[in-house]
């Protein structure tokens, strides 16, 4: 798995994949051949603090959950209502935004 990081890669991925609004997070997805993975946290979210914790916890919730998702592409932007949110209501946010795109083991 590797992090997507080009500008281009960025703008196919927010153009022409499926995409799910959660509580506290935005889930992009593209199927595609390899598995490539972004968090992204924007200046309205926070403070540094609060923009690096979030994508410390899209990381969390991404790895425990990496083994059931499909082969694709992902963003996870988080919003700036995740702060409202515990750790456990934020996964299952992501869980059921995940199932809803359709890439993540129903069984989950």
């Amino acid at each position: 798995m590797s992090t997507i990081s080009d500008a281009f890669e960025f703008s196919e991925l927010y153009k022409n994949a499926n995409k799910w609004h959660c509580v506290g997070v935005i889930i992009f997805y593209l199927p595609c051949d390899e598995m490539k993975v972004a968090f992204v946290a924007s200046k309205k979210v926070g403070k540094s603090v609060l923009r690096n914790r979030a994508k410390r916890l899209l990381r969390v919730v991404f790895s425990s959950l990496s083994d059931t998702l499909s082969v694709g592409k992902y963003a996870f932007v988080a919003k700036s209502d995740f702060k409202d949110l515990d750790y456990l209501t934020f996964k299952k946010n992501v869980i059921w935004g995940l199932k809803k795109l359709k890439c993540l083991d129903p069984c989950v």
